[in-house]
Order: structure tokens, then C-alpha cells, then sequence
């Protein structure tokens, strides 16, 4: 018995000494974890951020291009003689205008997989067939050098 005793402080020892161990495993394991719900959340509120942002310079974008003096101006150029010349008004290029770089920026959070791909399938479906309305497709062929690359061959492969 005595023998037994003798060994009891090495014992208490490597018993503390892993639960040390155990302790320091635990702690790396949620920082690490804390560390990607961070990771995730700051790249949540981007995402918000991001669609916000949007959402009010589309919103200023139409605000200021519906006003009379604005489509005054834009007649001056020929460029939007031309475009206008396309549709039967300048609001419906506006909106036509407005609705293809809404596809853009939805393809755009898809190819950075912030959308849902049931959503996005949704909108890929639209854009197919809002591009048979001939108006659509005049402005779309007219306007689509200002878009992405990617973007092009997308809408072109609808």
C-alpha cells in the first residue's frame, strides 16, 4: 500500500497536466469557431451592405434619369437618341436598363455565392424571358458592350 501512495503526487501530476491539455484543446477549438462565426457574420453584413447600397443608387439612378430635365439632356446626345429610338419612351429604356443591371448584380452575388441558388435559378428564369420582349432584346444588343464579360456570355447563352 505504501508503495501505491508513493506514486500519488506523479499521478495527481499527469492527471492535471492533461486536463491542462484537454483545456488548452478546448479553448484553440472555440476561438477557432468563434473566429469563423465572425468571419461569417462580417461577411453577412457585407453582403447587406452591399445590396443596400445598391438598392439606393438604383433607386437614385431611376429617381434622377425619370425627371423631365434629365431626358431633356440625355436627347442632346446621340447615343440616347439613338437608345430611345428603340423603345416608346425613355422611362421604358430606363426600366429595361434598370432591369438588366439588376440581372448583372444578381449574377454577381451568385458567382460570389451569396444567393440562393433556388432564388437565382428563379432569376435566370426571368431574365430568359423577359429577353423575348423584342424591346428588351433591342437594348440589350444596343447596350450589353458595358457589362462584364461574364455577364455577356451569360445573357447571350439565354
Amino acid at each position: 500500500m505504501d508503495s501505491f501512495l508513493v506514486y500519488v503526487p506523479l499521478i495527481s501530476l499527469v492527471i492535471i497536466a492533461g486536463l491542462f491539455v484537454v483545456v488548452i484543446i478546448n479553448f484553440s477549438i472555440v476561438r477557432k469557431n468563434m473566429q469563423k462565426q465572425s468571419e461569417q457574420w462580417i461577411k453577412n453584413m457585407k453582403m447587406q451592405s452591399e445590396q443596400q447600397i445598391y438598392s439606393r443608387i438604383m433607386e437614385a439612378r431611376l429617381k434622377l434619369e425619370n425627371t423631365e430635365t434629365f431626358t431633356k439632356m440625355a436627347k442632346e446626345s446621340p447615343i440616347f437618341v439613338e437608345r430611345f429610338s428603340l423603345v416608346d419612351s425613355p422611362n421604358e429604356y430606363y426600366i429595361i436598363v434598370a432591369f438588366l443591371d439588376l440581372f448583372e448584380f444578381l449574377f454577381a452575388l451568385n458567382k460570389r455565392k451569396m444567393i440562393d441558388s433556388n432564388i437565382w435559378f428563379r432569376w435566370t428564369g426571368l431574365a430568359e424571358k423577359i429577353m423575348t420582349i423584342p424591346k428588351f432584346k433591342r437594348i440589350w444588343d444596343k447596350t450589353n458592350p458595358i457589362h462584364s464579360v461574364e455577364f455577356r456570355n451569360f445573357m447571350n447563352f439565354l
